[in-house]
C-alpha cells in the first residue's frame, strides 16, 4: 500500500510540474509583458474608398493581414463626439496596437493615459515628446518635399501661368503641403524667369467632391486656372471631374490616383492625372509594425519620413512620361536627388514663426 501511495503522489507530482511549465509558456501568465503579447491591430479612419490617403493607409493594413496580423479597419465618420467611445470600444475586443491620423489625437491622448498597455500610434502629425505619454507614437511625412516637386511640375505644364491647390480642410500638415507646392512653383519661376501664379481654396469637408468641383469650375472660369492640385481626400473626385470637364489637368496625391481611376468606374478621369504626390502611408504604418515588433525605440516621439527615407515622392509611369516633357522630368529628378542628398532645402509651413508670416507667403505667389 505504501508502494501504491508513494507511485501515485510521484505521479502527482509529474503532472503539478508539467501543468506549470506548461503555464509558463502560455499566453495567460503574469509573467508575460504587454509587448509580449499577440498583437491585435486597428486601423481607424473616417471612412474608406477615398483613393487616396485612407486608402494607402489601408493597403498597410491588407499587407499586415496578408501574412496573418490580427487586424481590423473601423471607419466611424467625421462625427468628433463619437470618436472616443468608438476607440474605446476597440480597446473593448482587445485591439492593443491603435493607428490613427492627426484627427483621433485628443481621444488617444486621453486614452493612453488610462489604457497603458494599449499602444496608439498617431500619424500624419508632428508632436514634442512632452505632448505624448509612455504608449504613444507619431509619425510625419515631410510632404512639402513630395509637394514640391509637382509644383515645380505644375508651373512647366501650365500654360495660362495660373495654378491651383485646393484642400479639403485647413489644418497645419494641409498648410505643409500647400507651402512645398507654393515653394515648388516659386523656384520655378525663379530658374525661368516665369511668373506662374498659385490659387488656394478650401471646401471645408474629406467628403464633399461637388463643392470641390465647382471651387475649380470657378477658378478656371474667374481666374484662368489650368493645373490642379488635391489635397483633399475624397473631394478630391470633384477636382478630377471638374479637370475633365475643362480640359485642364490635375495632380492626385497620396496614392498612384491615376492608376486608381484606370480601374475604377470612372475610367476618363484617369487622363487628366499627370501624376500623384506619394505619401507611403501604406508603406509606413506596416514598417512601424515591424520596427516594433523588433524593440525599436519608437514610443514617445515623432518619426520623420521624407524623400530621403522614401516616405513621399511622386508617380512616375507612362502616362506622367508621354504628357510631361523630358526637359521638365528631368529638372523633377535632379530636384529629387538634390533633396535627398541635403543639396535642396524645401520650405516648411513649420519654418514659419506665426500664421500670418506663411499667410505673407502664400501671397507672395497669388
Amino acid at each position: 500500500m505504501k508502494k501504491i501511495l508513494t507511485i501515485l503522489v510521484a505521479l502527482l507530482m509529474v503532472v503539478t510540474l508539467f501543468g506549470c511549465n506548461n503555464n509558463n509558456n502560455g499566453g495567460n501568465n503574469n509573467n508575460v509583458k504587454p509587448d509580449e503579447k499577440k498583437l491585435k491591430i486597428a486601423y481607424v479612419v473616417s471612412g474608406l474608398g477615398d483613393k487616396s490617403f485612407a486608402d494607402s493607409g489601408e493597403a498597410g493594413m491588407k499587407k499586415l493581414r496578408d501574412e496573418g496580423y490580427d487586424q481590423k479597419t473601423f471607419e466611424i465618420g467625421e462625427d468628433t463626439a463619437t470618436f472616443k467611445d468608438k476607440i474605446n470600444d476597440m480597446i473593448d475586443q482587445g485591439y492593443n496596437l491603435i493607428f490613427g491620423s492627426s484627427s483621433y489625437f485628443d481621444q488617444f491622448k486621453e486614452l493612453a493615459a488610462e489604457y497603458k498597455d494599449v499602444k496608439f500610434v498617431e500619424f500624419d502629425d508632428s508632436r514634442s515628446p512632452d505632448e505624448l505619454t509612455d504608449n504613444m507614437a507619431v509619425i510625419f511625412y515631410a510632404q512639402s518635399e513630395g509637394s514640391y516637386l509637382v509644383g515645380l511640375m505644375a508651373a512647366g505644364m501650365s500654360k495660362t501661368g495660373q495654378v491651383a491647390v485646393n484642400v479639403g480642410k485647413i489644418n497645419p500638415v494641409i498648410n505643409d503641403f500647400v507651402t512645398g507646392y507654393v515653394n515648388g512653383v516659386l523656384d520655378y519661376n525663379a530658374a525661368h524667369g516665369t511668373n506662374v501664379k498659385v490659387v488656394t481654396a478650401a471646401c471645408d469637408s474629406w467628403g464633399d467632391p461637388a463643392t470641390m468641383k465647382q471651387l475649380c469650375l470657378d477658378q478656371h472660369r474667374n481666374l484662368n486656372a489650368d493645373v490642379f492640385y488635391q489635397v483633399a481626400g475624397g473631394s478630391g473626385d470633384g477636382l478630377f471631374e471638374a479637370c475633365a470637364e475643362t480640359n485642364t489637368w490635375a495632380i492626385g496625391v497620396d496614392s498612384d490616383q491615376h492608376q486608381e481611376y484606370v480601374d475604377s468606374a470612372n475610367p476618363a478621369k484617369a487622363n487628366v492625372i499627370l501624376t500623384s504626390m506619394l505619401k507611403q502611408v501604406g508603406n509606413t504604418l506596416y514598417g512601424f509594425v515591424k520596427r516594433y515588433e523588433k524593440g525599436e525605440d519608437v514610443w514617445k516621439k515623432t518619426t520623420t519620413f521624407g524623400l530621403v527615407e522614401d516616405g513621399v515622392g511622386y508617380v512616375d509611369n507612362d502616362f506622367f512620361k508621354q504628357n510631361v516633357p523630358e526637359a521638365l522630368r528631368n529638372e523633377m529628378a535632379k530636384a529629387f536627388d538634390d533633396a535627398k542628398a541635403g543639396k535642396l532645402k524645401v520650405k516648411s509651413y513649420f519654418d514659419f514663426a506665426s500664421d500670418k508670416e506663411y499667410e505673407a507667403y502664400l501671397e507672395s505667389a497669388r
